[in-house]
């Protein structure tokens, strides 16, 4: 639980020292670009957060590539990582079909469903499914899961990463209007990025979401010894989500429906029966593919 401990306080000394210094840095960055409050204090606080988890992985020995989760050599890393993104893509896509067959989401007016449309959105999206699943697979399955399995095992490490997974995708959903900028807003953009989870009537289902995905990554890490498998499926499902957010928006269906949650208007109850399937399908067919994804010093 120790390491545990060490990344919690990390991640919430980067958000304080982020809100001490988002004013001074959006006032410096103000003088050559127009970007906004909420990015630029975004923007300190991973910077702040890179420096402090490269001090405590080099304190808790967390030094190789292995420990990182990229114990497999890189072919076949690619080689999982490319496939397990497909099946991604692909249990999204069914997801997405849902929403949309059932007007849960709809066509945004202002997004034509071309094929050039859909191919920008696709690259948009793609770059973003890549991006976030190597960096919160490398802190999360990777950094964090290693350190706590030394201490607790591989189970333990997936129980305490993946709750902490799903709250973390409750914040930095914040903004402050230009009017109200001051000295202070750092910490308050600090405090509301926090307040969707005062109220969970609103945030759990969406929350249980999370939950279930964060719990599926952190099965094929324990199963596999690496990450190669969630980063896949993790940058597949993110490539589907991100492309519902550039061209859909919310139906009037998903105002009376118990499925889809009101937080984002994607994720929701609907995905819990979805999730189920698919960790237990992962799980009872893990003979069929754990051994072309697993380390060889996985156990």
């Amino acid at each position: 639980m120790r390491a545990f401990a060490w990344f919690l306080g990390a991640i919430l000394l980067a958000g304080l020292i982020s809100a001490l210094l988002a004013y001074p840095a959006y006032e410096l960055t103000s003088t050559f670009a127009s970007w906004a409050f909420h990015r630029v204090a975004g923007r300190v606080a991973m910077l702040v957060l890179v420096a402090e988890l490269v001090w405590l992985c080099r304190h808790l020995n967390i030094t190789r590539k292995r420990d990182f989760g990229y114990g497999l050599p890189w072919r076949q890393f690619l080689k999982v990582s490319f496939a397990s993104g497909a099946i991604g893509m692909s249990t999204a896509g069914v997801g997405a079909w849902f929403l949309i067959s059932t007007h849960l989401r709809i066509i945004s007016p202002g997004f034509a469903p071309t094929a050039l449309n859909f191919a920008r959105i696709f690259l948009v999206a793609l770059s973003s499914g890549v991006a976030v699943a190597l960096i919160e697979e490398t802190v999360m399955r990777g950094a964090m899961h290693t350190a706590i399995e030394r201490e607790s095992g591989p189970w333990t490490a997936a129980l305490l990463t993946a709750p902490l997974f799903a709250v973390l995708h409750f914040t930095a959903k914040s903004r402050i209007a230009p009017e109200d900028i001051a000295w202070g807003s750092g910490f308050d953009l600090l405090l509301r990025s926090f307040s969707p989870l005062a109220q969970p009537s609103l945030v759990f289902d969406s929350f249980l979401s999370w939950l279930i995905v964060g719990l599926i990554l952190s099965l094929t890490r324990v199963l596999t010894g690496n990450i190669a498998v969630a980063i896949g499926l993790h940058a597949g499902w993110v490539v589907v989500l991100r492309m519902l957010q550039e061209g859909t928006t919310t139906g009037q269906a998903a105002a009376a429906s118990m499925w889809v949650g009101r937080f984002d208007g994607l994720l929701g109850y609907w995905l819990v029966p979805w999730g189920v399937i698919i960790g237990a399908a992962l799980w009872l067919a893990r003979a069929n593919w754990v051994p072309a994804a697993r380390s060889s010093d996985a156990r």
